[in-house]
């Protein structure tokens, strides 16, 4: 079997695809993963081989528009910023992809849902297209306006008929935080891929241990707004161990933090979790995934509406806390995270989650998954 994977050149996005795809290499199967030139070195990292296609596309400048233009239109996903950063992603890399998926013959094309040239490409080449989903399904808000989005994209590569949400949606949320759909849908344990970096286990602390981590896309697209330091502040001013996630591009951003702040650069966060009590964080998908995958509960500021929906659902949960962000003072985190690390409410819902999570099949039972949808179609 021959498995396409692509996504656009976003880090989370690739890293929520390298579980499958590893799955898919060590059941002997060939396995390409394409995207934007951007993100090559990336790919290279995690071992898969890689193929670069299309052009790079402005992201950074397309998400501060988003970012600046979502404070009035807080709903997750369905505002014309989002969809025109979507659609510039699908135009840069379609043509190519088109090319590659001839040239290298996949059985099926697997693509992160917000990466729409995947569906496309799989349709020109008449193969079962599966998106993976990397969390709450937010592009079913989006139903009404993908195939004309999408429209002169398809006709410009001859393909007539196309399903943006594909033969097969791959599911890792735990059950609880999926959103309703009568799509074909298969659960998949969420393995957490923070990036390749050297994993760190901390063991448990003798004090209640916050970590504080902010994602990457905040401060590339409003620094103004990367409010880690102001969370770790909050934090220390508990007496907990407070530890720290961030970037190299962050560190710039630290300010001067309390001496006994350990801080961790190009870290994936889920081995600092083990022992974790509480993460304060920005609302990504990942982040949000990860630590209900360990049981840990959140203090949650969102500002993009994807990190809000993603948010949303932790809180409906009751796993997670959330914040306003124009209100996120130093003093109203730390009132709400004294009382998260004081709830045993909180720690419940979150192994609840993480029980639902390794109750699903593995990304390695997925393979077997897609060998049947290649039969069928």
């Amino acid at each position: 079997m021959r498995v396409l994977f692509t996504t656009w050149a976003w880090p989370s996005h690739l890293h929520s695809l390298v579980p499958l795809a590893w799955a898919c290499r060590a059941a002997g199967h060939e396995v390409v993963v394409a995207s934007q030139p951007a993100l090559a070195e990336q790919t290279a990292r995690t071992g898969l081989p890689g193929a670069s296609i299309g052009r790079d596309v402005d992201t950074v400048g397309l998400v501060r528009g988003y970012l600046l233009g979502a404070a009035s239109r807080p709903r997750a996903g369905r505002g014309p910023r989002a969809m025109e950063m979507l659609r510039a992603h699908a135009d840069s890399m379609v043509d190519e992809l088109i090319s590659l998926a001839k040239d290298f013959r996949p059985d099926v094309v697997v693509y992160d849902p917000t990466a729409l040239a995947g569906a496309l490409a799989a349709a020109a080449i008449g193969v079962p297209a599966v998106r993976q989903l990397y969390g709450a399904d937010l592009m079913l808000r989006a139903r009404s306006v993908l195939p004309e989005l999408l429209a002169p994209l398809a006709a410009r590569n001859g393909v007539t008929e196309f399903d943006p949400y594909g033969t097969l949606t791959i599911d890792p949320t735990p059950p609880r935080l999926r959103l309703p759909t009568d799509r074909a849908t298969a659960g998949m344990r969420y393995l957490p891929y923070n990036g390749s970096g050297a994993p760190r286990r901390l063991g448990r602390p003798n004090r209640p241990r916050i970590v504080v981590t902010w994602g990457h896309t905040i401060a590339k697209v409003a620094p103004d707004r990367f409010l880690l330091p102001k969370a770790v502040r909050a934090a220390h001013g508990l007496g907990a161990e407070v530890v720290v996630a961030i970037s190299s591009a962050q560190q710039q951003l630290l300010g001067d933090l309390p001496e006994d702040v350990r801080v961790f650069v190009d870290t994936p966060i889920a081995g600092l979790l083990d022992g974790a009590d509480l993460v304060i964080a920005h609302g990504g998908a990942a982040t949000v995934l990860t630590a209900v995958s360990k049981g840990v509960p959140l203090l949650l500021v969102p500002q993009l509406p994807d990190h809000a929906a993603h948010a949303a659902g932790a809180v409906g949960s009751g796993a997670a806390e959330l914040v306003p962000w124009e209100i996120a003072d130093a003093a109203c985190l730390r009132e709400d995270a004294q009382r998260l690390l004081a709830s045993e409410k909180h720690r419940t819902a979150a192994g609840e989650l993480a029980d639902e999570i390794n109750a699903q099949p593995s990304p390695a039972a997925l393979v077997d998954r897609l060998a049947e949808i290649i039969c069928v179609a």
